[in-house]
Parts: C-alpha cells; structure tokens; sequence
C-alpha cells in the first residue's frame, strides 16, 4: 500500500470509473467497472495512497462522489460548471482511457489537478529544505495559508504560538460577527413586522380585486351571449341564402337535364336496322387519334372500347371533344374517366346492352337496342341527379 496524497476523479453510475493522479499531475491508475460497489471504490483508492481530493466533472457532485470524500475526510471539488464534452476529451486524450466513463473520471482529475496547479508550484518554491512539501499541500487544500502550514511542520512551540494568534483572532473575529449577527437579527424582526403589515394590504387588495373579476366576468358573461347570438343568427341567414342561391342553381339543372331527357327520346331514327360503330382498340390518346385518322371521328358517333381500363380524365375529355354520342365498353373504366363521361351526359354501355354484332372489320350494334340502352343509361343518370338535388333539398330543409 502506498501512501502518498492522491486526486481522485470519479464518475459514478451503471458503470463506476476511477482516475487517480499524484500532486504532480501524473497518472497512477485509472480503471472501471460495472460491478463494483462504494465500499469496492473506496478500497481500491485506498490501496494507492491517500486522497486529498476528490473531483467530480458536473456540478453538484453525485452523491456517490460525496461518500467516498467523507469516507477519507477528502475535500471534494467540483467545476463551477459541468464540463463540456470537449474540454473532457482535450483534457483526457493525452493519458488515453477505455471508454467515456473512464474519460469523466480522468477529466475530473485532471481539472482538479490543473486549478490546484498554480497554488502547489508555489507551495514547492515556499517549502524549506527537508520538509515534504506534500504535506503542506495537504494542510492548503483543507483551508491553511502557506505560510501558517510551513509553521504547521516546523518547530512545535512555533507551531502553538502561531495557533494561540489565530484562535485570538479567531476569536475577535466570532465576537464581531456575533454582534453582527445581534444587529441583523433585530433587523429582520423590524422587516417581519413590515411584512406582516403588507400581507395584510395584499389581503385586502386580493379580495377587492376578486370581487371586480367576479364582477367583470359576469359582464363578460352577459356580453358574450348577447354577441354569439348575433353571430349565430347572422351565420344561419348567411347559410339560408346560400341553400336558396344552390336550390335554384340545382332546380335550372333539373329543368335542363329534363329538356335534354326530352330532346333525346326523339333522336331521330336511322334508315337502316342497325349502326356501324367506330373500334378503339384501348382507351389511350394514341389508340383514338389512330382511329380518328384511318376511319374518322366525328359528332353522333358510337365508339366500342376493346379496353377500356387505363384511361382518366384527360383521355375522355379527348373523346368527348370529338362530340360522340355514346361509348360501349366490355370491361370497367376508371372512376375518374366515368364521371367526366356522366358529367358530359355521354352513356357509358356494356356490349350486352347493345346486341353488338362484328363483321368482317366492322362492329355493328342493333340500333333498337342501342336507342333503348341509351335512352335506360339518361333515365338512370336523370335519377341519380334527382335523388342528389332531392338530398341536397332534404339537408337544407333540416338545417332550415
């Protein structure tokens, strides 16, 4: 066992690390561990020397940190502030550790070390020959001038007359803060009178206040109704024109689709039993402008899409714009391009519907079939529209 003063850094926690340094700074040990207990930490120390210090690198120190000071009657040290990340691994990187456990314990030392670092030079210059100049750093850490720790190791009668000044001015110096104390105490009597005093004014005061916020809220109160009503009523006749503005939007759409219902059961009949129908081999651009070009595309005109998946909105208005009267399909089409067709009032029909017959490179449908499937498709969608004015009528008249 050795028995030199030591710096101990330590970082507490899952796994417990130690640095210890002697007074000169130089690295003695430095190990850590995840099984290891205070009573562990304060043998292993022990088996190094002496501490004389016992360093933390956050402030305030753990607790585990403040066993182990005590448990050598150490003086514990703390930066004034928890050290930065940067300033540990500057301190640390020169000594080298394992792990960052290790690196807080060591840059604890070492900061400890280094505010301790001026103060031990100077001791060592002060310290006559022949005395450790150790051990008047100890009696400096724990709260001795130099020169009164010099005196300290030198000659004992020297060493109790020195003693017996202090404890006179100590003394002196109890007496006067007594008296010190004495003026302050009557002070703060004088102070508690006063406060009691003001506690009693803010006691009325807060009571007064009280009674003026019950009674502005009850203001408050009052004037809040008064404005949600206003506002209620100015919202629901804002809302009762807009449903009348949108039923009479929606009852000129009736009367046009009803005028289009009507016009349409009177399409005039073809001269010939059936009609030619115009083949798009997919619902793509390219498929219809080829269709265009080789056979034409023009108003009136039945398309049949071979198919009809893939398509969207701007590959029916395509279509659409060329003025056809109807599209036949044998598979579903997108939601996207069905509405667009709904919406345009153009039929969307299956094969099935129509009767559609092939010949040679031409498709043919049965033109009674097509009128009647055409005419169901309009009646369908004249009921749909219905149904969704008759909705919309439904919830305005509820919230009417």
């Amino acid at each position: 066992m050795q028995s030199g003063y030591l710096i101990v850094g330590i970082d507490p926690g899952t796994t417990t690390a130690v640095a210890i340094l002697d007074l000169r700074g130089e690295l003695v040990n430095l190990f850590s561990s995840r099984v290891v207990s205070i009573s562990d930490v304060i043998e292993r120390i022990a088996e190094h020397g002496r501490p004389l210090i016992i360093a933390s690198d956050v402030t305030p120190a753990p607790n585990t940190v403040e066993k182990v000071k005590r448990a050598f009657h150490a003086v514990l040290f703390s930066p004034g502030e928890s050290l930065p990340t940067d300033e540990k691994v500057t301190l640390a990187k020169p000594f080298g550790y394992d792990n960052e456990h290790e690196r807080d314990a060591l840059a604890a030392a070492l900061w400890a070390f280094k505010d301790h670092k001026n103060k031990f030079a100077q001791i060592e210059k002060k310290t006559p020959v022949g005395m450790d100049a150790d051990e008047v750093k100890a009696l400096v850490v724990h709260g001795c001038s130099i020169d009164a720790a010099i005196s300290q190791l030198s000659e004992p009668e020297e060493a109790e007359e020195i003693q017996k000044k202090e404890v006179k001015i100590i003394d002196k110096q109890v007496l006067e803060l007594q008296e010190i104390i004495h003026r302050q105490e009557r002070q703060i009597f004088r102070l508690k009178e006063y406060v009691d005093e003001l506690r009693s004014q803010i006691t009325k005061k807060d009571d007064r206040i009280d009674e003026l916020v019950s009674l502005l809220d009850d203001i408050r109160s009052k004037e809040q109704r008064a404005l949600r009503r206003t506002r209620v009523i100015e919202r629901r006749d804002k809302e009762i024109a807009r449903l009348k503005k949108e039923v009479r939007e929606r009852e000129d759409d009736i009367s046009l689709l009803s005028n289009q219902i009507d016009q349409l059961k009177h399409v005039r009949a073809l001269e010939i039993s059936g009609k030619t129908v115009k083949v798009i081999s997919s619902f793509t651009k390219d498929s219809i402008l080829e269709t265009e070009a080789e056979y034409g595309l023009g108003k009136g005109d039945v398309v049949f899409l071979e198919d009809a998946s893939g398509g969207g909105h701007t590959t029916a208005d395509l279509l659409i714009s060329k003025g056809i009267r109807a599209v036949i399909t044998q598979n579903d089409m997108s939601h996207a391009a069905e509405k667009r067709f709904f919406n345009m009032d153009i039929p969307i029909l299956r094969t099935q519907e129509v009767r559609l017959h092939k010949v040679d490179d031409l498709v043919v449908v049965d033109l009674n079939a097509l009128d009647r499937a055409i005419q169901k498709w309009h009646a369908h969608a004249r009921k749909i529209r219905v149904e969704k004015m008759e909705s919309l009528i439904r919830k305005y008249q509820k919230r009417a």
